[in-house]
């Protein structure tokens, strides 16, 4: 990357390009807490293959004045067009956000295969937080007893139970079931040194699958179940 280009990920040319700046915005200062340095560049251009316009962002990692031998700048990340998908409900689970987040790097910087498997472990966090049930422990009596053998800690949820769990429940559609289990497949693939190959294309559509299902399974049901609350109120003071 120079002053006059800057490394992104062309959604159209599916590939990285060295994008023609037109223009650099930076944000910088210190956090509050703990007084430690930040900085922020959004940079904007256009793709020199197919002429879209792109614009992406980096933030620094390393700084002279904290540390660091020299300043140092993370890989440009695309914003614009197709940004990272983002979510609204705050049910979801933080490493299913972080998972996802790193499969869209993996995929921006050509790495289908990687891309899977983060999806992968993206969706069975899902059917863990969705399906796991927290029994709450028993309250000890004063009395006294014999000592117990503690139970064993519940067996973790897989991704291929957890989806056909989802299913069983009436969590997910048939279609959105379908959709699950092509996720599982190329997971396994990607998973394993096996010779079969991920396309980009393939990687992309199981994107929108994986997003899909995050949507329907906490977005939409935050919002209908708002929808459904806000109804009712409205009712009541008919």
């Amino acid at each position: 990357m120079s002053d006059k280009t800057f490394i992104v990920d062309c959604p159209i040319c599916k590939a990285k390009v060295a994008a023609e700046v037109s223009g650099v915005a930076e944000n910088s200062g210190r956090w509050h807490e703990t007084s430690e340095p930040f900085a922020d560049r959004l940079y904007v251009g256009k793709c020199p293959r197919c002429s879209t316009l792109l614009s992406g962002k980096s933030h620094q990692i390393s700084f002279m004045e904290w540390g660091s031998e020299f300043d140092e700048w993370s890989d440009v990340s695309r914003v614009f067009p197709e940004p990272i998908k983002t979510f609204t409900s705050r049910r979801i689970p933080k490493v299913v956000t972080i998972s996802l987040a790193e499969a869209d790097r993996c995929l921006q910087a050509g790495a289908p295969t990687a891309t899977c498997v983060m999806f992968g472990r993206a969706l069975e966090a899902v059917c863990r937080d969705i399906l796991q049930q927290k029994s709450p422990s028993p309250a000890r009596k004063r009395t006294r007893q014999a000592p117990t053998k503690p139970s064993s800690p519940p067996k973790k949820i897989m991704l291929g139970k957890g989806i056909k769990d989802l299913k069983d429940r009436n969590i997910i559609d048939q279609r959105l079931y379908d959709w699950g289990q092509q996720l599982q497949a190329f997971r396994n693939i990607a998973a394993h040194p096996d010779e079969m190959e991920i396309s980009r294309e393939d990687a992309e559509d199981l994107q929108s699958f994986v997003y899909a299902i995050v949507e329907y399974i906490y977005d939409l049901t935050d919002r209908y179940e708002e929808f459904k609350e806000r109804v009712e109120r409205r009712n009541r003071k008919k």
